[in-house]
């Protein structure tokens, strides 16, 4: 390894040229791939596409759809909100709508008023005057029972409109735009407008991703500054220290254009990848800088100082790049694909950032040192003064001490937290409704959530039942049975389960037809727009939709659809039913989120292990001192997590992993100069107070590079998902560098120590057989 790393600074200093020129052609290539980059927000960004539970949700989309927009009207009063004026520009509405592609049905004010007056007069139209209207709509001056549907309130008033199955994104999003457009166009008095529904939040998803990224580049970029600025010092001019940043941005087009190339979108989780990867990639760029100024400042020359930098730090870097790779890969087994794209976006990300620290980086400072050493000296052979210690590197060189003196008190605080926190772990809730992990604050959330307050629950559960005629007589009977059991089973709250059977009876006098002629008959009073969210044309899917209370649990859920499950176990012949809706696909979410966090977890552990294992030659006392003490991180950020009220979401899941892959660098950065101080034949204390005042400058200015990174996902406010996360990552990284910088030397030093006594007492009791 010493060989190759020699002779790889060797070519950085000779064909630094070829390398500049090759990385300029590959920028071109990336900045190309980064335009092929698109934005996912869909359900498929949380369940697996090839599960049954996707496939079962998106046939049942396909039949009646589930992408639904509402349009809200909101009134100063019932007057108002009754007002012929005011309902007919509703109705204009809903017209104009119906006609958009992709809608499947518009249903509203303006279709139950055209439906009562069809009872009434024959024709579906509007009522003729204020009078027909009051007495279709009011009882002693409330809102009619039947009606509360399309009004909840004596101030709301709703429209709902159901895509068709298999809707493209770019449809909904000229839906929406449609809604909004009517509603700027209509003339209501003393009636404001709005649109909502969980499609309307996937379509402003983009933009609001888009102004969260910007944000949060911007703010990750001045804390670089900032950062960089005040910790990190080197030779020269001041701007220098910023340099690594520079290097840094090119990487971060190479990962993006990457990401172009194979395909892996831009999703809630994967947003936070370029603030992070500015913070891990300025640390890589940081470690190489400082190793170069540090060889440059002991008198050699500038292209010894390359060389030199490149053999001794790069496989350093190399190992810890592996590692954490080795950390990311385990994101790779989640079973959400968001976070299986977030760990291909970390690993090509932090190769991207170690070939640039290395290519680019590197060559900058031989083409600017060597410049200015000809200045100077005329030659490039003029070595430069050994710097005087810094208040980073005399604050560590008093620490080391201490540590190395106090190794039992040191293990067993660490030791005593990791199985605090390991203990916490399971009381942490999991977070599975996507749109939580928006702003609540935000208006568009604030109409949804109205909305689900004015329902008086959710739509749970769907129950598909398919067969050649799922309209027959035995088929219809089963439905109403199944749905009366939901309605009165005790286990969860229900305030609703209606489908195509309970409509045909509605219109029945409360009875299924006997025969088929008479449903048939019966089907033919149902309006098209509503048996459409209820029957296939065909007469062979039908939908029961099954609603709940505010308020319901995912173990409530999970028991609910076990009981369902139970009631449609035996259908009729030739017909079968499966449950599926939002609360399957919940369920599934949060199966995938609890159970995959500990695999992926444990996996990112094993992996590093193995890795550092190989790595080191077989030697399993160095992969483990390398990697226990970051292990030990998972447990204290759980106790941050419980104390913090912080929810397991898709991104907190990924935290196991991600620390490993990060506090393993810092680690082996440390160990790896420490041998390489014995060597040289320190003892254990000198070598270790060496390494921790060498190299611990550039280690804290890499947390803290690191630390500013995710700190800019604190701005991302339109998102808690990415603040929550940004902020428990903080804090991990504190952890990662206080167990690189207190707990790994003093464990090191008690091993190595204890090795020599063994060493120690061999050779004693050989001399003395002798």
């Amino acid at each position: 390894m010493d060989a190759f790393f020699k002779g790889l600074g060797r070519f950085i200093e000779e064909k630094r040229a070829l390398v500049i020129i090759a990385s300029v052609i590959l920028l071109a290539g990336a900045m190309f791939g980064a335009t092929r980059l698109t934005w996912a927000t869909g359900m498929e960004t949380m369940v697996n596409t090839d599960s049954q539970v996707y496939r079962d949700y998106q046939e049942f989309n396909d039949y009646f759809g589930a992408d639904t927009v509402i349009v809200l009207t909101r009134a100063d009063g019932l007057t108002e909100l009754v007002n012929l004026g005011n309902v007919s520009q509703v109705d204009a509405i809903e017209q104009q709508l119906s006609g958009q592609d992709g809608v499947l049905s518009v249903v509203g004010p303006g279709f139950a008023l055209r439906q009562a007056m069809a009872q009434i007069t024959g024709a579906a139209v509007l009522p003729p005057d204020q009078a027909t209207l009051n007495a279709i709509l009011l009882d002693n001056g409330e809102i009619r029972p039947e009606m509360r549907n399309f009004f909840p309130t004596d101030t709301i008033g709703i429209v709902i409109v159901t895509m068709k199955g298999g809707v493209s994104q770019a449809q909904i999003d000229s839906l929406v735009s449609s809604a909004k457009a009517a509603i700027a166009d209509a003339t209501f008095t003393g009636v404001q407008g709005s649109v909502t529904g969980a499609s309307v939040i996937f379509s402003e998803m983009q933009a609001l991703m888009t102004k969260s990224m910007s944000t949060m580049i911007s703010i990750s970029m001045l804390l670089m500054l900032v950062i960089l600025a005040v910790v990190f010092s080197v030779r020269g001019f001041f701007a220098w220290r910023w340099l690594p940043l520079g290097v840094v941005a090119i990487g971060s087009i190479y990962a993006f254009g990457m990401m172009g190339w194979l395909s892996v979108p831009i999703t809630m989780v994967s947003m936070a990848i370029l603030p992070i990867l500015i913070g891990l990639g300025v640390d890589y760029a940081v470690q190489f800088h400082n190793r170069y100024d540090e060889e440059a400042r002991r008198g050699e020359t500038v292209g010894e100082a390359i060389i030199d930098s490149v053999r001794h730090i790069g496989p350093a870097i190399a190992i810890a790049i592996i590692a954490a790779a080795l950390g990311f890969v385990a994101l790779f087994i989640s079973p959400v694909p968001m976070i299986r794209q977030f760990g291909q976006m970390l690993v090509m990300g932090i190769v991207a950032c170690y070939l640039v620290s290395l290519f680019i980086l590197l060559p900058i400072l031989y083409i600017h040192d060597r410049g200015k050493a000809a200045k100077t000296n005329g030659n490039n052979t003029k070595p430069l003064a050994e710097g005087r210690a810094g208040l980073v590197e005399r604050g560590l060189g008093k620490l080391a001490p201490w540590v190395i003196r106090n190794p039992v008190l040191i293990i067993a605080i660490a030791v005593l937290c990791t199985v605090a926190g390991v203990a916490l772990d399971g009381r942490i809730p999991t977070e599975t409704d996507e749109q939580k992990y928006i702003s609540q604050d935000l208006p568009l959330m604030k109409d949804f959530n109205e909305l689900a307050q004015l329902s008086g629950g959710s739509a749970a559960f769907s129950i598909m039942i398919k067969g050649t005629n799922v309209t027959s007589p035995g088929a219809l009977v089963w439905m109403i049975d199944v749905e009366g059991k939901i309605l009165s089973q005790s286990a969860v709250p229900v305030i609703g389960a209606s489908g195509i059977a309970d409509t045909v009876a509605q219109i029945n006098q409360g009875q299924i037809p006997e025969t088929q002629a008479g449903i048939d008959q019966a089907l033919s009073y149902v309006p098209a727009l509503l048996k459409g969210n209820l029957l296939t044309p065909d007469n062979t899917v039908a939908n029961i939709t099954i609603r709940t209370g505010p308020g319901i649990g995912t173990e409530q859920l999970r028991e609910l659809k076990n009981v369902i499950q139970n009631y449609i176990d035996s259908p009729p012949a030739g017909v079968t039913a499966t449950v599926t809706g939002e609360g399957i696909i919940g369920l599934e979410i949060m199966n995938s989120l609890t159970s995959g966090r500990t695999e992926m977890t444990l996996l990112g552990v094993a992996l590093v292990f193995v890795g550092l294992f190989l790595l080191f030659r077989f030697n399993a006392a160095r992969a483990l001192i390398a990697t226990l003490p970051v292990a030990m991180i998972i447990g204290w950020s759980s106790i941050v997590m419980f104390l913090g009220h912080i929810k397991y979401t898709a991104l907190t899941a990924t935290l196991g992993s991600l620390i490993i892959g990060i506090g393993v660098e810092f680690t082996i950065l440390i160990m790896m100069r420490y041998n390489e101080e014995r060597k040289k034949g320190e003892t254990p204390e000198v070598a270790m107070t060496t390494a921790m005042t060498k190299i611990g400058r550039a280690v804290i200015t890499s947390g803290l590079t690191v630390v500013g990174g995710f700190g800019a996902l604190l701005f991302a406010r339109d998102f808690p998902i990415l603040t929550d996360f940004g902020a428990v990552t903080m804090i991990n990284v504190g952890f990662a560098l206080v167990s690189s910088l207190v707990v790994l030397p003093t464990i090191i030093v008690a091993v190595d120590r204890r090795k020599l006594e063994v060493i120690k007492a061999r050779a004693i009791e050989t001399t003395t057989v002798k």
